[in-house]
């Protein structure tokens, strides 16, 4: 009831009730989103903050209480992983004692980046991907999942995400995907080193395999390398919401 009381004062009164929101998408300096909603408050009559908003806030005070006792939310890494090391866990030990994927890395073509890259998100944020193409087509992953979002500034490199890279000019590649274990950033929150992990990547000593030792393996490079190399671009991440 009170729902189509306000709306009907807003549909009614629409700049007498409360100045519309201005949404405002930024990131801080671990490249997480930070969506902030700004208006302004001398535009608001007296009666409604009263009646409406603190018992609002309070609500939306219980909601968040609530979410984050049930929530684990993948916070950066303070400190940078060592390079060559694995992070990763793609790999156990079944009760023969025989070497099996684990559960995040038994859904694809093992070896390839995608697969790769994949498990490693889920394994960190908890959640899956769907099957989406080639690597270069991993940008469309919001189309087709409502868990995560896309950041098409590739100078943000969010922890945690999955970097994208796209043909130059060849359009018969297929791209490449790696996960973002680590950033290193100056004083003005700018990347200066990025410490990866990828499948198939130039690194890869046998390709379109899973190569134990070297897939999963962090690879620092410095931001400028991170960005492009003879054939691809990187051309924005895969992100969490």
């Amino acid at each position: 009831m009170r729902l189509i009381y306000l709306m009907l004062l807003i549909l009614l009164f629409p700049t007498s009730v409360f100045a519309q929101p201005y949404r405002t998408v930024s990131y801080d300096e671990f490249g997480r989103k930070v969506i902030t909603f700004t208006c302004d408050p001398n535009e608001t009559p007296d009666w409604f903050k009263e009646n409406y908003l603190k018992e609002e806030e309070t609500e939306q005070k219980k909601t968040i209480a609530s979410a984050s006792t049930d929530t684990k939310i993948s916070e950066p890494q303070r400190t940078p992983p060592a390079a060559g090391s694995i992070p990763a866990k793609i790999e156990t030990v079944d009760a023969e004692g025989k070497e099996i994927f684990t559960e995040n890395y038994r859904i694809g073509y093992a070896g390839q980046c995608t697969w790769y890259a994949r498990g490693r998100f889920r394994e960190v944020n908890g959640v899956e991907l769907p099957t989406i193409g080639y690597a270069k087509d991993w940008l469309m992953a919001p189309l087709i999942s409502d868990k995560v979002d896309v950041c098409l500034d590739v100078n943000v490199v969010p922890e945690h995400s999955i970097a994208v890279y796209a043909p130059k000019a060849d359009s018969r590649l297929k791209g490449h995907v790696v996960f973002v274990e680590y950033v290193e950033r100056d004083t003005k929150g700018n990347p200066v080193n990025v410490y990866y992990t990828d499948a198939n990547g130039k690194q890869d000593t046998e390709k379109n395999k899973y190569t134990k030792g070297c897939d999963g393996k962090v690879i620092k490079e410095s931001f400028q390398e991170f960005r492009e190399n003879r054939h691809l671009k990187l051309v924005g991440y895969v992100v969490k919401k």
